[in-house]
């Protein structure tokens, strides 16, 4: 049989086997949609609401406070001898006079003109560093940069990112936990699929193994059955989370309204749902040729 007819010839069994068991097929579909649909809700849910916290830079920053006194040469060489740290990104100096009006304006205290040596802050220099050191790297970089010459002290707060690494590695292990469910269920409903269609179709496969057809000629209808299942509970998934949105997103409005804001969850962004279908369809082929292969080496067995 020539490639363009076995291909052909796989395709008008698939038909065929939806046809003859069209119960079993939509049942297998609606199940996996289903299964699919919590993830994929979940994840749009958490994308949209976290999208303000994933804008905010998340870097940690020391301030450095300079000596009272210190001298433009001396600042460019403390500044140059910053640079010099690793994991050190950006370095920017406030002047004094700039920071002690900041200071007077968030404190509302109106600064007298008259008095222009009542200014007691030093020029301080923000450092900013890599988002991706660790709690004990940022306090060695610390202490490394207030034994520097010109430097009166420091000032940060590494505590949060030991938090946020607490956060996101609780939100990892959810979802991975979530991931390996998700994916159990639908492995067992399209095994079970696969399953129920080659016992069906038993006598068929006996006649294949007995004409000699070759293991990838039988189980091409399996397998593009299973791709089809799985890319059509994918995007039915989405459709479906998609009304789920819209629904949840009317509570939402009416919870913003009191508190004078708006809030929305969308879904997830096309690459991504893209992606999401494409893998769901070759997850659905991969376990259906691992069933029909089981189910052929039963018939070889047996024989």
């Amino acid at each position: 049989m020539s490639f363009l007819s076995s291909r052909i010839w796989a395709a008008q069994q698939v038909c065929r086997s939806i046809n003859n068991a069209k119960g079993l097929f939509f049942l297998a579909l609606m199940l996996a949609s289903l299964t699919l649909t919590i993830p994929v809700f979940i994840a749009s849910a958490i994308y949209s609401l976290s999208e303000p916290l994933r804008a905010v830079p998340v870097v940690p920053q020391i301030t450095v406070f300079s000596e009272q006194n210190i001298t433009k040469a001396e600042m460019d060489n403390l500044l140059a001898r910053i640079k010099r740290h690793a994991h050190v990104m950006d370095v920017s100096v406030i002047p004094k006079e700039k920071a002690y009006e900041d200071l007077n304006a968030n404190l509302g205290i109106k600064k007298n003109k008259t008095d222009k040596n009542a200014n007691p802050l030093p020029d301080l220099v923000i450092v900013t560093l890599s988002h991706e050191m660790t709690q004990a790297e940022i306090e060695k970089t610390a202490t490394s940069i207030e034994k520097l010459n010109g430097v009166d002290l420091v000032a940060y707060d590494s505590t949060w990112v030991a938090k946020l690494e607490a956060i996101s590695h609780g939100i990892v292990s959810l979802g991975i936990i979530m991931g390996i469910i998700t994916l159990s269920l639908v492995v067992l409903v399209v095994a079970a699929s696969v399953r129920l269609a080659a016992d069906a179709q038993k006598t068929e496969l006996n006649m294949l193994y007995l004409f000699g057809a070759s293991t990838s000629f039988t189980i091409r209808p399996y397998a593009w059955r299973g791709v089809l299942t799985m890319g059509l509970a994918a995007v039915i998934s989405i459709a479906l989370s998609k009304w789920a949105l819209d629904s949840f997103n009317q509570a939402l409005l009416a919870i913003g309204q009191q508190y004078g804001t708006t809030i929305s969850v969308n879904l997830l962004p096309i690459e991504f749902n893209i992606a999401f279908v494409a893998f769901c369809a070759v997850l659905g082929g991969l376990v259906a040729s691992i069933m029909t292969q089981r189910a052929i080496a039963r018939i070889e067995k047996q024989g």
